[in-house]
């Protein structure tokens, strides 16, 4: 059976993903590209936006227009949150798979009943994380591993504590076996994620925390280096960066979710701290590790968002040493505590705060990857270029870089000492540094 899969959204949708295929491949399955056809396509859907849910339901009918004899079955969070709205529109050869169940997909995948089919349940009710697992990621460089699902923050605006249900934990010795799996099949970059990464540990009978695993993971496994996906400022803790910034195979890569610089947003975001926590804690990082790049998501067009508070984000971030800018405009979702709020701002003012802050991106970058000029880090080389044939790749501070240098033979996936040299249109030129 030929099997292609489509994922939109979050990294913790693209582990799931990856599970799930590696799941089905050992089962007999074909991967195939999502623009080929397929006996069966599974879609991993996203709703953190009205955009995302659209998306969604486009990827599905791609699906059916590609092979209308094909089996669709669509997951995620949009399944999880807009099931009405699925069964009103989509056709009805469709198998919609929730988050709750979305761990049965292998189980069911074969088994096409010809019809309309439905698995989903009350995810809030789930207690523990799924048991997803895999020992190579698709592009064999670089993997992410799940070690956390579900949110229990309730900002005002998100959808996703609906969608993905309460904090759940991966136990340590059940991620030590998932890095170790990963480490034996020579993956070189292990990338933590979850939904709310910095509530780790918890809910667990034996209590732990964020800190506790990267302790026991960074000396477990010192030929891997490992990063954060997208974590709270008030969950990196002094603690948490004292540590972090000792370890050698901790990448000085912090993607930090601030959201707005306005107290009077924050607040109404329900979002539990103010801008001043973040200028503190963007110093800390750079005190601790000077070379870090550091990544900021912010929203535009907050319903009480006025210009002021627009301007008060802006500037914020004008001043500080980030390194790039997530910027999205405000998505209204029925049924968190924004969708009801009043002094909304319109969609296209939306747009165009979000377009101000994308521009600010794009400087601060420039301004990141033009600081490091001249040092040398250390690359991990994932691919070869088309234009030039030369390799491309990461360094730990997460600037992509063209190497120039390296030889002819096979070097993916090994980890090489770079000197970066020029800024060339949306990459960094660099050249193999054995001297460094």
């Amino acid at each position: 059976m030929r099997i292609a899969f489509y994922t939109l959204g979050c990294k913790v949708n693209q582990f799931e993903t990856a599970a799930i295929a590696e799941s089905l491949a050992c089962k007999g399955g074909e991967i195939v590209s999502f623009q080929d056809a397929a006996d069966l396509y599974v879609i991993n859907t996203c709703a953190v936006t009205s955009k995302a849910a659209y998306q969604s339901r486009q990827a599905i009918r791609r699906a059916r227009r590609i092979n209308q004899a094909a089996r669709v079955i669509a997951t995620g969070c949009y399944v999880q949150i807009g099931l009405q709205e699925l069964l009103e529109t989509m056709p009805c050869k469709v198998c919609l798979v929730g988050n709750d169940q979305k761990h049965t997909i292998p189980e069911i995948a074969f088994e096409d009943l010809g019809c309309l089919e439905v698995y989903t349940g009350d995810v809030g009710m789930v207690k523990k994380i799924a048991p997803f697992f895999i020992t190579a990621p698709f592009d064999r460089t670089r993997a992410y591993v799940r070690v956390q699902d579900g949110c229990d923050a309730f900002c005002s605006y998100c959808i996703v504590p609906y969608t993905r249900g309460r904090s759940r934990s991966l136990a340590p010795e059940a991620v030590l076996r998932q890095v170790e799996a990963l480490a034996v099949g020579g993956i070189k970059e292990v990338v933590l994620t979850g939904i709310h990464i910095g509530l780790y540990g918890r809910d667990l009978a034996q209590k732990t925390c964020l800190l506790d695993l990267i302790k026991a993971l960074c000396p477990a496994f010192p030929d891997i280096r490992f990063r954060l996906s997208s974590i709270e400022p008030t969950e990196v803790s002094d603690e948490l960066l004292a540590f972090a910034g000792s370890q050698h195979n901790f990448c000085p890569h912090w993607h930090i979710s601030l959201q707005s610089g306005s107290e009077k947003v924050l607040s109404a975001m329900n979002r539990r701290y103010k801008p001043g926590l973040f200028v503190q804690l963007v110093s800390k990082i750079k005190e601790t590790m000077p070379n870090a790049a550091i990544g900021v998501d912010v929203m535009a067009g907050f319903p009480v968002e006025d210009e002021q508070d627009f301007l008060m984000t802006l500037n914020l971030l004008k001043d500080l040493p980030v390194a790039y800018v997530h910027a999205f405009p405000y998505s209204k979702r029925q049924g968190t505590l924004a969708a009801v709020m009043k002094d909304v701002v319109p969609q296209r003012e939306r747009v165009r705060r979000a377009a101000a802050l994308r521009a600010l991106g794009e400087v601060k970058r420039m301004e990141f990857w033009r600081s490091q000029l001249r040092k040398t880090f250390e690359c991990l080389v994932e691919s070869r270029t088309g234009e030039t044939g030369d390799w491309f790749g990461h360094t730990e501070n997460y600037i992509p870089v063209i190497i120039k240098g390296l030889s002819n033979a096979h070097m993916q996936n090994l980890i090489v000492p770079v000197r970066l040299d020029a800024v060339k249109d949306d990459r960094v030129v660099a050249f193999l540094d054995m001297e460094g």
